[in-house]
């Protein structure tokens, strides 16, 4: 049989090492790499997908980039398609397509082309990665972990139908043994071992050989080394060669294709390490916070801002902060299990990615602000839907009598038309009384600029909220609480109620970053109500405060056999906040965290077993069956090299179960158990990885103390619950939640510039249709507005996009922004297949 042995080289940025040694270390391989290419003592060599090695190598050595350039024309050096190779569950769908648009045009910069969706070491495969890399026009993919025991080759199909061509790495991307001290001879045979393992999964008589591991340098010699080990081997013919040409050759075979539909995430030969969802939940927090703020609320705006001429380009500074977010997502980061330092800078770069964002936010209503009468009120829209409800507003000026409003106290600080004026400079004097206020607002349209004025007319008033030290209710919800804190939520849309809500229950943790792990006979200890507290009592907001006091043992023991005898007193401070008229009911959480080895979960109990849920997937939604009554704790010990499946999953924003929604910022990971559905609030552990647990019988890296991992210290956490039979309504509770809505107030002496704003941005009036992104080209010859739609349903959906900007015609575009179909009027429709992502150039 043929083999086609591709040398690579597995990168990442920064794991067991902080990223300035690793690119200390990159330096040093790429040197060896750039060498061998030179003198042909290597042919080909693929540089792990990611574009962003180069980067980082360039930046200290910008005088080799020519030669780079050459060796990348010439098809020697493989680069691209992907900025970054990030996790797939733990990052946002717009994201990883902004990774692709970024990791593309910068290889295409560089001379790259014929690229593959390389995903080599991704903790499992979200199902919309055939959906990402078709839209790119990206037809190949490899893949490893979560594939379970599929064939060497597959169709692999997204639920919009997207499909791409997905290479199997069957025993993985790590080889090393041309690296080894061996003889020829030792060398060839383990090599034969390795290629009969993979033949049995093979469908042709072509096998994909990969040279190359973790921070791995090109073996010596390598060209070499393969003629001599073809002088050995039996039944093989080793040739080097790339991953490209491989997966062209085994097309051309036209193997018969099993097609694979949905998430890879079988571990059933390798491991997936899920606990990874909920490892440094401070990470997935700063991220899904980060994120928003970037991608639905600074971007949007400058957009419509700029394409109205209302603000200078600022699209250099986004894609600068585009790419500071992305070096945040390899999945060693994002998943949290690097050493301690790694995580200390990623905190300081989603600061950064904050600093820009609130910069980006606050330049552009500087811009607006001069454009409207002081003292009135501006309010930008940023979702998909229409809005009617309580917002915040805080001010310099008296509100307008004619709003209702909740005062909710002052702040000192800077007018922001003194910080953004460049010809100023911010003395004490300028210092300022901020008022903050909530108000009510009625039918602010979806992608819109408000004003509200003294003329403001309501069409109604909300019922008022009421708050007592045992309920809080308005006039859709009443939450109850009991004497041990359990909450019972009524909900008049539906006509339900749910009983047992809000159960927190603390577990012993055994594992590492990778896996949670209990420990034998380990019973919860329950968090138990010892007061409540009616922190605001307001017409437009109610605020219940709840304590719970909950005894959690301060570790392991020295054998690590059963949890401490000392236990620590943890005092959690829950808020729980309903606005007039929402349906929904928001807790945040405060308390210290003083105890090491355990995880905490919040449990809302139904009257029926949970067996299926719908969750918020990277793009649209994605349903998961369980079986409830799985024990890990039963499973285990797992067998030698195996991983115990979880009843825990992935999601996004929310999840809903047996006609409950929970929503969160930034706690991505959900389970089942019996009649409960739970969310992880806080896991606590001190090794990045152990030799061997009862739910993963291998490492899964160095085993190196990570005390940052306890998570020891202040935890503070926002979630809601809602009530609903139709899980799609969660995308716009989920908005609203994550604060969809900005405001800020006038400060031109006159309202004469007030209508050059315009009013309705984009309104689809469609809540079928979902927007991802809104964005300005990024290819600064194109003119006009992009937007990314999908097609949440399974039915066929029609648009009509409305708009006071001025658009005139349609062009459909990939996801790099190339046409692929003629222009159409705006007066046009726009059909949307089932579950279809689409992007749209407005002109």
């Amino acid at each position: 049989m043929d083999v086609i042995v591709y040398a690579h080289i597995h990168w990442d940025r920064e794991w067991y090492r902080p990223f300035q040694e690793f690119r200390l270390r990159l330096i040093d391989v790429l040197d060896g790499v750039i060498e061998q290419l030179l003198n042909n003592t290597l042919t080909d060599f693929y540089l792990d997908g990611q574009v962003i090695a180069i980067e980082d190598y360039l930046e200290v050595h910008p005088y080799r980039k020519q030669e780079i350039i050459e060796l990348i024309k010439n098809k020697k050096l493989k680069i691209g398609p992907w900025y970054v190779l990030a996790d797939e569950f733990l990052v946002s769908g717009e994201s990883l397509i902004r990774n692709l648009l970024i990791g593309i045009n910068e290889s295409r910069d560089l001379g790259g082309s014929d690229f593959v969706g390389y995903l080599p070491d991704a903790f499992g495969h979200i199902s919309d990665i055939p959906r990402i890399l078709a839209s790119f026009g990206i037809e190949n993919t490899v893949v490893w972990r979560g594939v379970g025991n599929h064939k060497s080759e597959f169709v692999w199909k997204s639920k919009d139908g997207s499909s791409v061509f997905a290479t199997h790495l069957i025993e993985g991307y790590y080889q090393d043994i041309l690296n080894q001290p061996y003889s020829i001879e030792e060398k060839t045979k383990k090599i034969g071992q390795f290629l009969n393992k993979i033949r049995e999964h093979n469908l042709t008589d072509y096998i994909l050989l990969p040279a190359g591991a973790d921070h791995l340098a090109v073996a010596p010699n390598f060209v070499g080394q393969i003629d001599e080990i073809n002088k050995h081997i039996h039944n093989y013919t080793l040739r080097p060669d790339s991953l490209i040409n491989y997966i062209n050759l085994v097309k051309n075979k036209n193997p018969q294709l099993e097609t694979v539909e949905g998430e890879l995430r079988d571990n059933s030969r390798n491991p997936i390490l899920s606990g990874t969802f909920s490892s440094r939940l401070y990470l997935k927090k700063a991220n899904a916070r980060s994120t928003w703020k970037l991608n639905k609320l600074a971007e949007p705006l400058q957009a419509h801002l700029e394409q109205a001429g209302l603000s200078p380009s600022r699209k250099n500074e986004l894609e600068y902060v585009w790419k500071m977010l992305l070096k945040n997502h390899p999945h060693d980061s994002i998943c949290g299990c690097s050493v301690d330092e790694v995580h200390d800078e990623m905190m300081s770069r989603f600061t950064q990615v904050d600093q820009v964002s609130d910069g980006l936010i606050g330049r552009c209503f500087h811009e607006l602000a001069h454009r409207v009468k002081k003292g009135n009120i501006i309010i930008y829209n940023s979702s998909d839907h229409a809005f009617n409800g309580v917002i915040k507003v805080k001010t310099t000026e008296k509100l307008p009598e004619n709003l209702m409003s909740q005062y909710l106290g002052e702040t000192k600080g800077f007018p922001k038309e003194v910080l953004f004026d460049t010809q100023r400079i911010p003395v004490k004097e300028d210092i300022k009384d901020h008022n903050e206020h909530l108000i009510w607002v009625e039918d602010i349209l979806p992608h819109s600029i408000n004003i509200i004025d003294s003329s403001y007319k309501y069409k109604k008033h909300p019922t008022i909220v009421e708050t007592g030290p045992r309920f809080i209710k308005n006039s859709r919800i009443m939450l109850r609480v009991n004497d041990i804190g359990v909450l019972t939520l009524s909900d008049s849309d539906s006509g339900k109620e749910f009983y047992n809500l809000h159960i927190l229950q603390d577990y012993a943790d055994k594992g590492d970053t990778y896996n949670f792990c209990p420990i034998p006979n380990d019973q919860p200890r329950e968090g138990i109500l010892v007061r409540t507290e009616v922190v605001e009592n307001g017409n437009l907001r109610g605020v219940l405060r709840l304590f719970y006091e909950i005894e959690i043992p301060e570790s392991l023991d020295k054998d690590e056999r059963f949890r401490s005898m000392v236990a620590l007193t943890h005092i959690m401070v829950v808020d729980v906040i309903v606005h007039a008229d929402s349906r929904r009911v928001e807790f945040k959480a405060m308390w210290e965290n003083f105890s090491r080895d355990h995880t905490l979960q919040v449990k809302f109990r139904f009257s029926d077993k949970v067996y299926k849920t719908i969750a918020e997937n990277n793009f649209g939604l994605i349903e998961r069956t369980f079986n409830p009554d799985y024990s890990l704790s039963a499973s285990m010990p797992a067998e030698k090299g195996q991983e115990l499946k979880t009843n825990t999953a992935p999601m996004q924003r929310f999840v809903w179960a047996n006609g409950l929604g929970v929503i969160t910022e930034g706690l991505p990971e959900y389970g089942v158990d019996g009649n409960d559905l739970y969310i992880t609030l806080l896991r606590s552990v001190g090794k990045l990885s152990r030799e061997s647990l009862g739910t993963r019988n291998l490492a899964a890296g160095p085993p190196l103390d990570t005390p940052g991992a306890q998570c020891l210290g202040v935890q503070r956490l926002r979630y809601a619950i809602c009530a609903t039979e139709k899980p799609e309504e969660l995308f716009m509770e989920a908005d609203q939640f994550m604060r969809s809505i900005l405001t800020e107030t006038g400060v031109a002496q006159d309202n004469s510039k007030e209508q050059e704003i315009p009013h309705n941005l984009l309104n689809l009036d469609n809540p079928n249709i979902y927007t991802y992104a809104l964005k300005l080209p990024h290819d600064n010859k194109q003119k006009g507005l992009v937007v990314r739609l999908m097609n949440i349903s399974d039915i066929e959906q029609n648009i009509k996009i409305k708009s006071d900007q001025g658009f005139f015609s349609i062009v459909e575009v990939n996801s790099l922004e190339e046409h692929i179909a003629q222009q159409a009027s705006i007066d046009e429709e726009i059909q949307f297949k089932p579950y279809e992502l689409k992007t749209l150039l407005l002109k």
